[in-house]
C-alpha cells in the first residue's frame, strides 16, 4: 500500500544516487521490522560518524533516491519508510539529514520526514495544519 506523498521533483539522478536509495531503503525496511527504538540508536550512531550536513540540494536528491527506489516495493512505503530511507541514503552519500516524527490533532495523522537546517526536504510548502515534532533524531 502507497500513501499519498507529494510528487518528487524532477531530479537526475546519478548511479550512486540510485545505489544509496535502494540500500538506504532496504536497510529502512529491515530496521522497521524491530521496535522503532532499535531504528532510532541505529541513525544516532550513525549520524555521529558522519560530520557533514546535508545541504538542501544533497537532501533533496537523497529523498527523490528514496522515494525512486520505494517505487518498486510491492509493500508498504509511506512516511515512515521514505524518511527513514532518504535518512539512510543521505548517511550513505556521508551527508546528514534529521529524521523526524511528528503528529497532529483534529484528525489525529501521523506523520515522518527529513529536515536539513530545520527545514523539511520534499514536503509540502504550507501544510494545511502543520505537526508537532516528537522526535528529531
Amino acid at each position: 500500500m502507497h500513501m499519498a506523498l507529494p510528487p518528487p521533483p524532477t531530479v537526475r539522478l546519478k548511479i550512486r544516487h540510485r545505489a544509496a536509495g535502494l540500500l538506504g531503503f532496504v536497510l529502512a525496511l529491515v530496521l522497521l521490522r524491530f521496535p522503532i527504538g532499535r531504528a532510532v540508536v541505529v541513525v544516532t550512531r550513525v549520524k555521529n560518524c558522519v560530520a557533514s550536513p546535508a545541504s538542501p540540494d544533497e537532501a533533496l536528491t537523497a529523498v527523490v533516491a528514496a522515494r525512486n527506489a520505494a517505487r518498486w516495493f510491492p509493500g508498504r512505503a509511506a512516511c515512515l519508510e521514505n524518511s527513514l530511507a532518504a535518512t539512510f541514503t543521505s548517511l550513505l552519500l556521508r551527508r546528514r539529514l534529521d529524521w523526524c516524527i511528528g503528529a497532529r490533532l483534529m484528525p489525529y495523522a501521523a506523520h515522518a520526514w527529513v529536515e536539513t537546517g530545520n527545514r523539511p526536504v520534499g514536503e509540502p510548502h504550507t501544510p494545511d495544519r502543520p505537526y508537532l515534532l516528537l522526535l528529531r533524531v
